[in-house]
């Protein structure tokens, strides 16, 4: 597979999902997502953040949180060799019925306008059945479901086989996303956004 890019969500995905994380003390990486972030950058393939902030819109915290923690997370990998080159998030609640909220494609329409990115080069890498989503509507070549974060119990609720997946690291799954409207994206699920990494650069 022939990829130039991969978007990854953020909290349960990259870092330690704390629930409506609106401090910068909080941002935690996930481990080995810092060293596969540094291997992605070394093999020249960009990586991008689209991240859901229902927190904003719910009044939780304030905008400003969002780019402190970016900010902290961007400090965080650098220490290696590795970042997002952008970053997209949206700040509404579910109820607002945006369009940039996952699964709706819009953080990735916004990222493939500014750097002229090609959805058959890119991957989608998530914790959530809505990041799956995401890639299926975007029209991605791929998407991962990892199991940190809330994706073992997204895996359970997909009938995915979990001892199958901690096994192999990184397994192509064939799953029924209601409400997904797109087709041709290659779905896998991986233990972690490093098995994640390994396993779209052997594709």
């Amino acid at each position: 597979m022939d990829l130039s890019a991969v978007l990854f969500d953020r909290d349960g995905t990259v870092i330690v999902d704390r629930h409506y994380l609106g401090s910068a003390d909080g941002v935690e990486l996930i481990p080995g997502a810092g060293q596969a972030l540094g291997l992605l950058r070394e093999r020249g393939m960009a990586a991008y953040l689209v991240s859901n902030q229902s927190g904003i819109g719910r009044g939780y915290f304030p905008e400003s949180g969002w780019h402190e923690c970016q900010a902290r997370l961007q400090e965080l990998l650098a220490a290696f060799g590795a970042g997002f080159e952008d970053a997209r998030f949206c700040p509404h609640a579910p109820e607002e019925a945006c369009d940039c909220r996952k699964p709706a494609p819009g953080m990735w329409e916004s990222l493939k306008k500014e750097h002229g990115l090609e959805a058959s080069r890119c991957a989608m890498v998530g914790d959530k059945v809505e990041d799956l989503l995401f890639g299926v509507n975007a029209g991605l070549a791929a998407a991962v479901l990892v199991l940190t974060g809330k994706g073992a119990a997204c895996a359970q609720k997909l009938g995915l086989d979990e001892a199958l997946i901690r096994e192999r690291g990184f397994v192509p799954v064939e799953v029924e996303l209601p409400g997904a409207c797109g087709s041709g994206t290659r779905l896998f699920a991986a233990t972690d956004l490093a098995a994640a990494v390994r396993g779209l650069l052997a594709l």
